[in-house]
């Protein structure tokens, strides 16, 4: 009896996290924080459970992606191919809590660049779709005869596969940081602590792979061949993302120093969230934080402190 409740002790929390994250990627809504879940287990019970739970997450979405392949009515492939998107991202998720001994934007970028291997066959179908080739074509024509777009259709699947290949790193990226963002923080929470951005930086020299990703877009734009724009997209977008991180992170250290308590500092995010959803606002937001991340490339706010946290007390 001892061992039978072991086991339940052991195997129900990762089940009940399993069927939570799958249930969250279908809902479509919050597919985006699918993953919060299998972060509780990560920060509540370690590593092993924390990978226990993103195997049973990735057994279950794969088991539904099977059904739904034998019901549909084309390229069952496609619909198994988009498996490999969540098992990228619970992978990079997972390199990000078990690579500790790195700091914390090295262990986003190689947890984006890994969701974005993982991704790749599926990019690849949608880049031939785009250029008129493959089923997944086909499926494009059906979608938009559906909506009344019967002529030019190829113009738009054209727009939509630019903008998914020049974002794609930032989705992959900002969603590993969301999901372990808001389930450490659940944990945190619970055991009477904050989560904080404040002392979070990131390299001087990681400026380049802004500057490089621009002169990436520019000169694909001079030469008029943008077959290398997505990549340098890729590159300026991310870049901006963790210096984002950092804006965020000074904005709370500001706010420190004249006294508002760690609680206080969380509205910080919330506030930044609720910018992003208003027209105009979201413009000035997303331009003026990685601008203000970079800042302190020559403006020292912080008066010379070089430390990372990520929890206070």
């Amino acid at each position: 009896m001892m061992l039978i409740r072991d086991n339940r002790e052991h195997w129900l929390p990762l089940l009940a996290a399993a069927l939570v994250s799958a249930v969250l990627f279908y809902s479509g809504f919050f597919t985006f924080l699918f993953a919060v879940p299998v972060q509780v287990i990560f920060s509540r019970r370690g590593g092993e459970r924390g990978l226990l739970a993103a195997g049973i997450t990735v057994l279950l979405i794969l088991v539904v992606h099977t059904v739904q392949a034998v019901r549909f009515s084309g390229p069952a492939g496609y619909v198994l191919l988009d498996v490999l998107t969540p098992v990228g991202l619970l992978a990079g998720l997972a390199f990000f809590n078990l690579a500790r001994r790195y700091p914390w934007w090295l262990r986003l970028i190689a947890g984006g660049g890994i969701a974005l291997v993982a991704a790749f066959p599926g990019l690849r179908a949608l880049l031939l779709a785009g250029s008129g080739e493959g089923e997944l074509s086909e499926q494009f024509r059906s979608m938009f005869a559906m909506m009344g777009v019967n002529q030019d259709w190829e113009l738009w699947v054209d727009l939509i596969t630019r903008i998914v290949l020049s974002s794609v790193g930032l989705a992959l990226t900002a969603g590993i940081a969301a999901n372990w963002w808001l389930g450490n923080g659940i944990v945190l929470r619970g055991a009477g602590a904050v989560q904080t951005l404040r002392h979070a930086r990131v390299p001087d020299q990681l400026i380049w792979m802004v500057i490089i990703g621009l002169a990436v877009i520019i000169a694909s734009w001079v030469s008029d061949v943008g077959t290398y724009a997505p990549v340098g997209w890729n590159l300026a977008l991310v870049g901006g993302f963790l210096f984002s991180i950092q804006g965020i992170g000074l904005i709370q250290h500001l706010l420190h120093l004249r006294g508002v308590s760690p609680q206080g500092e969380r509205w910080v995010l919330t506030v930044v969230l609720i910018a992003f959803f208003v027209p105009g606002m979201n413009i000035l937001v997303a331009g003026g934080l990685p601008l203000l991340g970079m800042s302190e490339l020559w403006i020292d706010y912080r008066r010379g402190d070089r430390y990372e946290g990520h929890t206070e007390q």
